[in-house]
This record gives structure tokens, C-alpha cells and sequence, in this order.
């Protein structure tokens, strides 16, 4: 078994744990949902108002499709939206089989700079996305794009709590499915299963 199963095996475990107390209940959970979400500083609330709310479509979707046009990247772009689309699969997936509420149903609704979602808490979406978009990057592709692209995916990830939709146990599931679903779709094309994809834009 390859290592990177053990990514998947662990997010399996810590979802079990989740489901089986509650996201409230969890370890240091709530604790540090306040530590982030209670202490925001008004100068910051706008970029990361604005990092929750664009830093997952608007800028994933345009950077793959960027990588696309050119024939260097090309290989990269294809996995990157291979990827991106068992994110979702899988993302939507856990989101219904945990149903966990958002943390605004039980933490204090102050301090919440966005319109409620009404989706499920567990996994955070945008930390799925963004996590698994930066480590095929960082597994792919230039290390200056790369690392600029971690960057983007932590504040992301990091703004879905301090804007108080999410649990940090949220974006700690959502980096773990991530990262397994990275290294799987990266082995999947090293292995030639993304191929007649990649023939299909040489053509």
C-alpha cells in the first residue's frame, strides 16, 4: 500500500471522531475557533472577506485554465482539474454523510462577516480545493508557482474561520482529504491513466 493511503486512513479516523462527538466537542475545537474567529482586527476583515469569498473559484479555475493553453503546463493543468473534480465528488460526499452544522449555530453570531451558508460544515470546502490545487502544484510544477499557491491555499483555508463559517476541525479534514486526493491524481498520471486526456489536447 502506498504511503499516501495512510492521508486517507487518518482523515477516515478523524471523521469518525467528529461524527461520533460532535464538531463543539472536539478537542480544542471551540477553543480555537474563538482564539481566530473572536479576535479579528477590523483592518483585515475585508481581505479576508475577500480571500473566503474569491480565493477558490476565481482563482483556481482561471490558473488552471491558464496552465492549459500552455503545452509545458499542459500536464499539469489536466491534473489539476482531475483532481479538482474527485475534490468535489468526494468533498460533496462527506459533507452529507457527517452533516455537521457550521459553527454560527452554536459560537457567539457576531462575528460573522459573511451571509450563512447552507450547506454542511465537515469537510470546508475551500481548504479541499485550495489544499489539493497546491500540493499537485508542489508536485508538478515550478517551485515559485507552487509556493505562491501554498500561500493563497492557507490564507483561504485560514479565512473560512476567522470569518466564522467553519471549525478549524473543518479545514484540518479538508487538508487531509486534499492531500490524499493529490498524491492519488499525481500517481494516476504518472502511472498514464490521465493520458488519452493529455493525447486529446495534443491533438
Amino acid at each position: 500500500m502506498r504511503k499516501y493511503w495512510m492521508l486517507l486512513l487518518i482523515f477516515v479516523i478523524f471523521s469518525v471522531y467528529i461524527k461520533i462527538v460532535g464538531e463543539p466537542n472536539v478537542i480544542l475545537n471551540a477553543y480555537f475557533f474563538k482564539l481566530i474567529n473572536y479576535n479579528q482586527i477590523s483592518a483585515l476583515n475585508p481581505i479576508m472577506v475577500f480571500f473566503t469569498k474569491y480565493g477558490r473559484e476565481y482563482v483556481w479555475i482561471p490558473l488552471t485554465a491558464i496552465l492549459l493553453i500552455f503545452k509545458q503546463t499542459r500536464k499539469v493543468a489536466i491534473t489539476l482539474a482531475a483532481s479538482f473534480i474527485v475534490a468535489i465528488i468526494l468533498g460533496e460526499a462527506a459533507k452529507y454523510i457527517m452533516a455537521e452544522p457550521r459553527p454560527f449555530y452554536f459560537i457567539h453570531p457576531d462575528y460573522l462577516l459573511i451571509p450563512k451558508p447552507t450547506d454542511y460544515s465537515y469537510p470546508s470546502g475551500h481548504a479541499l480545493i485550495v489544499s489539493d490545487g497546491a500540493i499537485v502544484l508542489s508536485l508538478t510544477t515550478y517551485k515559485w508557482l507552487w509556493i505562491v499557491m501554498m500561500i493563497e491555499a492557507i490564507i483561504v483555508s485560514y479565512s473560512r474561520v476567522y470569518v466564522g463559517v467553519h471549525w478549524p476541525a473543518d479545514i484540518l479534514g479538508g487538508w487531509l482529504l486534499g492531500a490524499w486526493i493529490a498524491f492519488f491524481t499525481v500517481d494516476m498520471e504518472k502511472r498514464g491513466v490521465l493520458s488519452r486526456v493529455e493525447r486529446f489536447f495534443r491533438a
